[in-house]
């Protein structure tokens, strides 16, 4: 039997700090936005702390919408730079399941062969470089030739596609998670405007 090769604290850090991600979701949202603490609040309870110190963890990040906001913007940030880290293959392994769930067991086999074209960029490399492609591309400033637009526009074509497949493998998993994020929420809410 051969050992399993230990994966980077990255793949650790992108289920750890999954709620966060969640709860920024939420936050950009009026109408959300009630939800944030919520799904804050099953990040934080997932962290396997002493009673004690989850207690006064809890209390200072919930004292305030400030401490609210900053424990987001921190989490988030510990979701985005792992997420980022990931190369193409090793984002296809972690989020193979959801694919699965929307194409079937087939179909989501069969996409590895897409994820591999792309195995020496990272999930970061492909999003900066799209970022980058756009900016050159939308440029009215002239700081940027016909020449580099042009270039611009060949890496678009190339990591686009590839920029939305992983936009909307991040929204599925959102999607998926929202339910669970939000419940206590509704609990709490109902509970206060039920009377029970």
């Amino acid at each position: 039997m051969t050992e399993e090769k230990e994966k980077p604290p990255y793949f650790e850090d992108l289920n750890r700090y999954q709620y966060a991600n969640i709860a920024a979701r939420f936050s950009t949202s009026e109408e959300t936005a009630p939800f944030a603490a919520s799904a804050l609040e099953k990040l934080i309870s997932g962290f396997n702390l002493d009673k004690d110190v989850l207690e006064g963890l809890k209390a200072g990040t919930f004292a305030s919408k400030e401490g609210i906001e900053t424990a987001i913007n921190v989490y988030a940030g510990k979701y985005q730079k792992a997420l980022n880290s990931f190369t193409l293959p090793e984002f296809y392994e972690v989020r193979f399941s959801t694919l699965k769930s929307v194409l079937g067991e087939e179909k989501a086999n069969a996409a590895k062969e897409f994820f591999e074209k792309y195995k020496d960029q990272t999930i970061g490399s492909v999003i900066k470089k799209v970022s980058q492609a756009k900016a050159k591309i939308e440029d009215q400033t002239g700081l940027f030739d016909d020449k580099a637009k042009e270039e611009a526009k060949k890496t678009l074509e190339k990591l686009n596609p590839l920029a939305k497949v992983i936009s909307f493998l991040e929204n599925r998993k959102f999607e998926e998670m929202r339910a669970d994020a939000t419940k206590s929420a509704y609990k709490e809410n109902l509970t206060q405007l039920l009377g029970v």
